[in-house]
């Protein structure tokens, strides 16, 4: 029987940025729960978050419903993408032992490199969540999609162009950023730590791997760091941050 596959998604987006990898796996037997993270951090009754709004929240959930469906079908595969990528191994790295099939990381940080690192980080994601509610997300998101990282994204068509647009302006202004605030690098472990821990993950019997776009500087570089620490990587030719989104089919065929 083929693993039933949880799906994190990354900052800005929703479960519907996994369709066209879910309907793959899907055809393949795989039963898919592409989880909403941002459901879990919305400002709930009288506008007071809810107790997911933590690193140490989220990383509980997503422990829980690992442990939930391995309970009902059998261990999962839990793949993350960018902020969901961070809050997998984060959720690893505070939840040893997990029932996991295998753990796919794509572009994913792995953590601050020391405590200057850490203070940088929350300083730059508390600038990011004042813009955000002060200019708003429209404004942000005409700011953001100008970063290096997303230079890739810029060759795909109109169509698929637009509906990311769509997607990264469907949450509200509070809600990302207090995803800044909630689950921003500057709370992970130190990637030191983060790497230690998957590789007692690796070696306890549940397969690791690192997936980045040969066109992402930032995260192959990642991923090259991964690869010293002993864990397999998988560098997609063509692609940029998104690997996923900019080739579906090398991306499944990495997952396979």
């Amino acid at each position: 029987m083929a693993a039933p596959v949880i799906l994190l998604h990354g900052f800005a987006q929703t479960p519907a940025s996994w369709n066209e990898v879910a309907a793959v796996l899907q055809k393949r037997g795989h039963r898919v729960c592409a989880v909403d993270l941002l459901g879990s951090v919305r400002p709930g009754f009288g506008g007071t978050p809810c107790e997911r709004a933590s690193m140490a929240g989220i990383c509980a959930h997503v422990a829980d419903l690992v442990r939930h469906i391995a309970a009902g079908e059998g261990a999962p595969v839990l793949v993350g993408y960018s902020m969901g990528g961070r809050l997998a191994a984060e959720t690893l790295v505070r939840h040893p032992g997990l029932p996991l099939a295998s753990l796919v990381l794509e572009s994913a940080g792995l953590g601050p490199a020391d405590e200057e690192a850490r203070a940088t980080l929350a300083q730059r994601n508390g600038e990011w969540a004042a813009r955000l509610r002060t200019e708003g997300v429209e404004t942000f998101m005409d700011w953001w999609e100008t970063l290096p990282l997303f230079a890739t994204q810029r060759d795909l068509p109109a169509a698929v162009r637009a509906a990311i647009r769509a997607e990264r302006t469907a949450s509200d202004a509070e809600t990302l950023a207090r995803v800044l605030e909630a689950w921003g690098a500057q709370h992970q472990a130190a990637e030191s730590d983060t790497l230690a821990a998957l590789v007692r993950a690796r070696d306890a019997g549940t397969p690791v791997l690192y997936v980045a776009g040969e066109r992402d500087a930032k995260y192959c570089a990642v991923a090259d760091r991964a690869r010293a620490a002993g864990l397999p990587t998988a560098v997609i030719p063509n692609a940029g941050h998104n690997v996923h989104l900019e080739r579906p089919d090398a991306f499944c065929a990495a997952l396979a």
